[in-house]
């Protein structure tokens, strides 16, 4: 931990207490991406789930930024040079310039504590739509969903949730909550042979990635998922699974 810098020291810390690296994916590349040797009075931390060229011309325009902590890594396989005729190498180059730090999470978020997961499972299980929005701040922060996949180190979070509803919820329902609980207009289903709007869904799973490999594991009448491929879910379709 680089202690002459308090503000990516503090994200550090609290990225190893809340979402420590230990909770990434095996395959996963987590954590200080990219640190830069400019000094900076910059004290600011900016959120962002990619670092696209857009995402980056507004980081940089700020000029309060130290740290930036980008949901998905800005380094994934192995790289032999950093150029700037590569977008995304002339991003993270730039952002090292300017003086800041990339700390990227990815499936740490996913699978801690009150992570994306449970964040996901919590808004889709309960009537939250509803409620007083701090009753699903609550929800989140005590979710005690089944694991999929838990962790070696800590068997109490892995990278997926399972639930049986003790009251079924109709397919339309499901559809519905999923798009509010999102904000967004359209998603993405593939519904099982026979299920209609009104068909009763008993069990859901949910992994804020893919999910394939996770999600195959568990018997669920639906997963959500962020970008399940097009055979697993013919797969799962034939296995009477629908998916949103």
């Amino acid at each position: 931990m680089a202690s002459a810098d308090p503000t990516l020291t503090a994200v550090q810390s609290w990225f190893d207490e809340h979402a420590p690296t230990h909770l990434a994916g095996a395959w996963d590349n987590v954590g200080l991406i990219a640190q830069s040797p400019v000094p900076s009075e910059a004290t600011g931390v900016f959120l962002a789930v990619d670092l696209t060229p857009a995402v980056a011309e507004e980081l940089l325009a700020r000029g309060d930024i130290r740290v930036a902590v980008v949901y998905h890594p800005v380094i994934f396989g192995g790289v032999k040079a950093l150029t700037m005729q590569n977008a995304l190498q002339r991003s993270i180059l730039r952002c090292i310039a300017a003086g800041i730090h990339l700390y990227c999470p990815h499936t740490t978020l996913d699978a801690c504590h009150g992570g994306i997961n449970d964040w996901l499972m919590a808004g889709l299980s309960h009537a939250w739509e509803t409620c007083a929005p701090g009753d699903l701040y609550s929800a989140v922060q005590h979710a005690t969903y089944e694991v999929i996949e838990p962790n070696d180190r800590d068997p109490s979070v892995g990278m997926g949730r399972r639930l049986v509803w003790a009251q079924p919820v109709a397919w339309s329902t499901l559809v519905a909550r999923t798009k509010a609980l999102l904000r967004v207009p359209y998603v993405q289903v593939a519904p099982a042979p026979g299920v209609t709007e009104a068909s009763a869904m008993q069990s859901l799973g949910v992994c804020a990635g893919s999910g394939s490999s996770i999600l195959r594991q568990c018997a669920v009448d639906v997963f959500v998922t962020g970008e399940m491929g097009h055979h697993d879910l013919l797969a799962a379709n034939a296995r009477g699974v629908g998916s949103t």
